[in-house]
């Protein structure tokens, strides 16, 4: 069955009755397995302690490589570097290259939903205003022809590949399809699987696509919804973006996964996808948010052993824990990088290369440090394996 204007208005294609009437077994068990092994990789990040310093970093580098990835997917693409200097340049309100505002829009509104959510002193209420405000930052200032930022088109158009024209063909077929799509965002209960927060987040985003109510920037507003749902459902701060990350990864699947909807009237393969995306990030954020965890306990024992280096058979002193303190969070270096730092050379100005040396020996002694080469090059890092193998004793 091929999805119409009529059948789009009514938003239940993944209500419990028609997934247990299309699917099997198999997709069922394959459901409620993802589901728990994202609840549990979810739980771990969560309930992992945050630092300022190493969240601020994350949070950073993920809002870079969302920006990044969702502009991608609409054919921009710029680095990260090149993402970091256009909020650089925009913080010090400096004038941006376009593709420089194509990043700032984005950012905005990435910020936006975690104000939105934090903001709102009782249970999230979607709109259309938020959905119009959405679009407005990701097209403010960029002069896409016949767009109108925030402002719902009034003439057919077409989309997606291979081309297909839109079911929402007037203006007021298109307010009357968003007035629905906004009472079943709001309904928890509306067209979706018990307690499923990332089939909701997943089909909010495909069913805007499907009514494509502007004239540009339809995917990068669905989503933003998508990670609005996810955000204000609880998904943690870290990653509650990620899946345009998987969706960018596999952009000619993505496109064509959306497009199969309209003609099966299907959405479930899309979203079971979806659903092994988003695992597949947040276990990525998983191990950023380990390897944060895995330095302080190093640092931590490295403090051990400068407070008891009287009961140690290498002792160590203070300048030796400040080289392992700055190789933890810089790691792994090229060796000669990391002995010209300006860091290194202060720390050991005023004694000689043969101290130093043998502060270097004393970290490899203790297993601190690994130093090793690899394509006739010299790296040096932090020996995190160490942590495997300690036993503190009590006196």
């Amino acid at each position: 069955m091929q999805l119409t204007y009529e059948k789009l208005l009514e938003f239940d294609l993944l209500t419990e009755k028609n997934f247990l009437w299309q699917n099997n077994i198999t997709s069922l068990n394959q459901y409620i397995q993802l589901s728990q092994e994202i609840e549990s990789v979810d739980r771990f990040i969560q309930d992992s302690p945050s630092y300022p310093g190493s969240t601020i970093e994350i949070s950073r580098s993920e809002l870079k490589s969302v920006v990044g990835s969702t502009l991608a997917i609409e054919g921009i693409f710029l680095s990260s570097d090149e993402i970091e200097g256009s909020f650089k340049k925009a913080e010090q309100s400096q004038t941006l290259l376009r593709k420089e505002q194509e990043a700032e829009n984005s950012r905005k509104v990435y910020s936006f939903i975690i104000e939105e959510v934090m903001n709102s002193k009782t249970n999230y209420t979607f709109s259309e205003q938020i959905i119009m405000q959405f679009h407005t930052y990701f097209t403010r200032g960029l002069n896409y022809p016949g767009n109108r930022p925030g402002e719902y088109r009034d003439f057919s158009v077409t989309f997606g590949s291979p081309r297909k024209s839109s079911l929402c063909r007037t203006r007021s077929e298109i307010e009357m399809a968003m007035l629905h799509y906004i009472n079943w965002l709001n309904d928890s209960d509306k067209g979706i699987l018990p307690g499923g927060i990332l089939p909701k987040a997943i089909l909010a985003h495909y069913y805007l696509t499907e009514i494509h109510p502007f004239c540009e920037g339809n995917g990068r507003t669905a989503r933003a919804v998508e990670a609005l749902v996810l955000f204000n459902g609880g998904i943690n701060g870290y990653c509650f973006w990620s899946l345009a990350n998987f969706w960018s990864a596999n952009r000619n699947e993505y496109i064509n996964a959306l497009g199969k909807i309209r003609d099966t009237c299907d959405p479930w393969d899309f979203v079971l996808w979806g659903m092994q995306g988003y695992l597949d990030e947040i276990k990525r954020i998983k191990e950023l948010v380990l390897k944060k965890v895995k330095q302080l306990m190093l640092m931590d024992y490295g403090r051990y052993l400068l407070e008891n280096k009287a009961n140690q058979e290498i002792k160590i002193n203070r300048r030796i824990l400040n080289v392992f303190n700055l190789l933890i969070n810089s790691s792994p270096r090229l060796f000669r990088d990391f002995q010209a730092s300006p860091e290194m050379v202060g720390l050991y100005s005023t004694v000689s290369n043969t101290t130093r040396w043998r502060d270097l020996r004393k970290l490899v002694d203790l297993k601190l440090i690994r130093l090793y080469e690899r394509d006739k090059k010299e790296y040096i890092e932090p020996n995190f394996e160490l942590l495997e193998d300690l036993r503190y004793t009590v006196s």
